[in-house]
């Protein structure tokens, strides 16, 4: 799951994926900002199917979570909790 949160937020923030440690990259330091967070999240709810009545509180969800916790594993750990990805290596 992580893995597929820093590979889209690679190409949000057009970086390779290597540069982003999932544990300890945090997306603003890595020259993310609002906008770009909401197309990251935005890609990740269409990658995972969330459809769009779900989408709008889980949208709200992510963004909160990137504010507090602004790391893929973050985003990541609030897709699970929302019962998306789990089975996700």
């Amino acid at each position: 799951m992580a893995e597929r949160v820093r590979k889209i937020w690679a190409e949000v923030l057009e970086v390779t994926p290597e540069s982003i440690d999932i544990h300890h990259g945090d997306f603003f330091e890595l020259g993310g900002y609002s906008l770009l967070a909401l197309q990251a999240i935005g890609r990740l709810l269409a990658e995972y199917g969330v459809g769009e009545i779900e989408s709008v509180e889980l949208e709200g969800a992510l963004l909160n979570r990137l504010f507090d916790n602004p790391t893929a594993i973050g985003q990541a750990e609030c897709l699970v909790a929302a019962g998306y990805g789990a089975g996700d290596a």
